[in-house]
């Protein structure tokens, strides 16, 4: 069995088609295959979308072209700001299968089953679903679901949420040619290969637990019957105003975790909005009747939990070497790593081993689907993070 993976960099901005043509080519030429069967792509905002597109489809002609914007993009040559970044993927043992959907804010449920009904519908025998979502066009958590809904719900699904460099603005995403915004992209696998996902995030519980006593989606309202803003001014006092700067460094040290029963994980919440009535609207569901915490981190913990999760992950890839690890990681923690963001990515690096390529991009959302899973994933979030680094580890 030959699986191929090879990623490429262009950080031309004069010409958005010649960027797109010049990282693809390198990608193929890493791959080592004669032609690519998939092509992932992550570009910045900045580039004219549809004229990089078509240099990637031009230098790949027998790709599928999905992907989407980000707030950068990750190989294992470190963060890649304003380029555009090409993971080129064949496997003759197997297939990938290319599915969008359009116009997800209006039942993002609906978005996902559609999803999944999809992946079925080509009759692959599909093990991962990969996904590039808007987030901006509402509750993701809602989209793993309904994915979730038609697949069965230990299904593993991988993947993030598009980025625009931060302007939080505008997403797009991209399949094949076209260029998309309030839609999500992605691939299922299917074939000859292993693959395993996880998530984790490095954050710990501070303090006692407080119920979700109101929500709607997003937008976490009460807890224990009170304000939501009150956990960080019962904590903080007089500095609790310095929370209500989205993706303050305040912020993102001292985040929500929301702990669902009969979920062993703590599910990390930013706070990207403070209302007048003190509700906190996040970047991912909230759950009515879970508990709520604040929580506290280190940039050597979230280190740490990179280095766990992506040494389990490539341990489970037990009949195979790992090929690629795929990374989707936080804005809010590439922001706290700062400068040490590319020792987060040496360290994959030296765990996938030297035969894995290393790519990824920095996402408003990742997503890992629990693992055991959840009995009931209305009740829970089933796998939708914030804050967190989603791995997957493919293996060939």
């Amino acid at each position: 069995m030959a699986f191929h993976a090879g990623v490429g960099t262009s950080r031309e901005l004069q010409d958005s088609k010649t960027a797109g043509h010049d990282a693809a080519s390198k990608a193929l030429s890493a791959s080592g295959a004669p032609a690519a069967a998939l092509a992932v792509v992550v570009a910045s905002p900045k580039y004219e979308q549809a004229a990089m597109l078509a240099g990637v489809a031009e230098a790949l002609p027998s790709a599928h072209i999905v992907g989407c914007t980000s707030a950068g993009a990750i190989t294992e040559d470190g963060v890649q700001e304003q380029a555009v970044s090409v993971l080129a993927l064949a496997n003759d043992s197997g297939a990938f299968v290319p599915v969008k959907v359009t116009g997800i804010g209006a039942d993002m449920r609906g978005a996902g089953k559609r999803f999944g009904e999809a992946l079925k519908a080509s009759g692959e025998e599909v093990k991962l679903a990969f996904v590039f979502s808007d987030a901006l066009a509402g509750n993701g958590t809602e989209m793993v679901r309904g994915i979730l809904d038609v697949m069965g719900g230990g299904f593993p699904i991988a993947g993030g949420a598009a980025g625009d460099d931060m302007a939080f603005k505008k997403t797009e995403q991209y399949y094949d040619g076209e260029v998309l915004t309030d839609a999500v992209v992605g691939f299922g696998v299917a074939g000859d290969v292993e693959v395993a996902v996880g998530a984790d995030h490095g954050w710990q519980p501070l303090g006692d637990a407080h119920v979700v006593t109101k929500a709607e989606g997003t937008k976490l309202i009460e807890l224990d019957g009170r304000p939501a803003f009150t956990i960080y001014q019962d904590y903080f006092g007089d500095r609790a105003s310095d929370f209500k700067q989205a993706l303050s460094l305040q912020a993102v040290t001292y985040p929500l975790g929301m702990k669902a029963e009969g979920v062993e994980e703590y599910m990390v919440r930013v706070p990207l909005a403070i209302g007048e009535d003190g509700s906190i609207t996040c970047g991912a569901d909230i759950v009515v009747g879970s508990n709520i915490y604040l929580m506290v981190g280190t940039l050597a913990s979230a280190m740490e939990a990179a280095k766990l999760t992506a040494q389990k992950l490539v341990d489970r890839v037990v009949h195979a070497e790992p090929k690629v690890v795929f990374v989707s990681d936080c804005v809010a923690r590439k922001i706290l790593f700062g400068e040490h963001g590319n020792d987060e990515i040496a360290l994959l690096k030296s765990i996938g081993g030297p035969k894995a390529v290393i790519f990824g991009l920095y996402t408003y959302g990742q997503i890992a689907t629990l693992q055991p899973p959840p009995t009931n994933i209305n009740t829970c979030d089933p796998g939708f993070y914030e804050q967190s680094i989603s791995i997957t580890v493919f293996g060939a």
